[in-house]
């Protein structure tokens, strides 16, 4: 198991019984609670699976998640010129949706990614000529298509990787990467205790914070987000 993954998997380990004895404060946020239960409910998948990476599919996970590296850099590198082109449109509908940020983007469950992704393209596509001055043309708009296409083709279910019944043909890593896309969501849902219940918030982000196994804070790699 790479370090990093490990550091996680260490954290879902404690985050998972502090959830379970603070729900009913959590219970504050009905949807902080949907969250939270479902990241309890994908933890078993993963122990099951940890350590027993099925070496017949590391070929299928290595190739969705060049896929998926592929679509990411060709969208985001799209992101820049369309605020230019929607500012000078003066169109605040297509300027919200090419201001995600890059973090935000990379963090959406990889179904909602493949559907924003999309989205943006469209964008691109209608707006091809307005590209044309910042070196995006035909060609490279078709090849964006077959990326997103063939990555939102490629996609397994978020749910479906976690439910054990479902995934027996999953690898470890794809499952591992289900579970933090569950435990990002709730970083969104639990944010709103920073107001509403600060003390619950700080035993949130304690939990939450990725440690080392000589007990040390560890260094988020890249894409991992704080609390």
């Amino acid at each position: 198991m790479q370090s990093f993954r490990a550091d996680q998997f260490r954290m879902m380990g404690v985050l998972a019984p502090w959830l379970t004895t603070n729900l009913p404060a959590i219970g504050k946020s009905k949807i902080a609670a949907k969250e939270a239960a479902d990241v309890l409910a994908g933890l078993p998948a993963v122990q099951a699976k940890a350590g027993l990476t099925a070496t017949e599919t590391k070929a299928v996970t290595e190739r969705r998640t060049k896929q998926q590296a592929s679509f990411e850099t060709r969208i985001l590198s799209m992101l820049g010129p369309l605020q230019m082109v929607a500012t000078a449109a003066n169109d605040m509908d297509f300027l919200s949706l090419v201001t995600i940020g890059r973090s935000a983007f990379r963090h959406l469950r990889p179904e909602l990614q493949a559907g924003v992704g999309l989205q943006v393209l469209a964008k691109a596509e209608a707006n091809e000529k307005a590209l044309a001055d910042h070196a995006i043309d035909a060609d490279f708009l078709t090849e964006a298509r077959t990326l997103a296409e063939t990555f939102q083709q490629g996609l397994p279910d978020t749910q479906s990787l976690l439910d054990a019944r479902q995934n027996a043909n999953a690898t470890y890593e794809e499952v591992h990467e289900a579970q933090m896309t569950q435990i990002y969501e709730l970083d969104k849902a639990m944010s709103i205790f920073e107001t509403v219940n600060p003390e619950l918030f700080k035993g949130y982000k304690s939990a939450r914070a990725l440690v080392n196994s000589a007990g040390a804070k560890s260094k988020k790699p890249k894409g991992e987000k704080a609390a």
